[in-house]
């Protein structure tokens, strides 16, 4: 079951983020400041333009999806970006995924009315087969993530 977020999630949401960061090649190499993350999580609950859904499974957070939609930096026209999308492993391969992106292209595009909704894969976490997934969802590649 997915669900939007309350303020009684935000120990089980930064638990979560805890192992994203710890899984992820690219964000383990970043210090994680589990207070840093439980207040941009709490923008989101509160702020019109954020999006901060939930997975469950018999009565446990598995995973989440947190989200913005802002005015574009050379347009008013409204731009939904996706901060996070985490299922814990021992949950993946289910039904999780799929209804939590499903819900926030619905949120972005119905809700928001964005002009754009943009999905990415960051990680470097199952980066083709997450990608391949979002494309079989009705999401097309356009750009690439590079760092020095």
């Amino acid at each position: 079951m997915i669900r939007k977020a309350t303020h009684d999630d935000l120990d089980a949401l930064v638990e979560l983020g805890a192992l994203m960061h710890a899984e992820s090649p690219r964000f383990s190499r970043l210090e994680f400041v589990g207070d840093k993350l439980r207040a941009t999580l709490t923008q989101l609950l509160e702020a019109p333009g954020g999006f901060l859904w939930v997975a469950e499974h018999e009565g446990r957070l598995i995973g989440g999806m947190a989200a913005v939609a802002l005015p574009h930096w050379c347009s008013n026209d409204l731009v939904a970006s996706d901060l996070a999308l985490f299922v814990a492993p021992q949950h993946r391969g289910g039904l999780a995924v799929l209804r939590l992106v499903n819900r926030y292209r619905k949120w972005a595009q119905m809700e928001m009315a964005a002009a754009i909704v943009q999905l990415g894969v960051s990680t470097g976490v199952q980066t083709e087969t997450t990608t391949l997934l979002f494309e079989r969802l009705g999401f097309k590649r356009c750009g690439a993530i590079l760092e020095a």
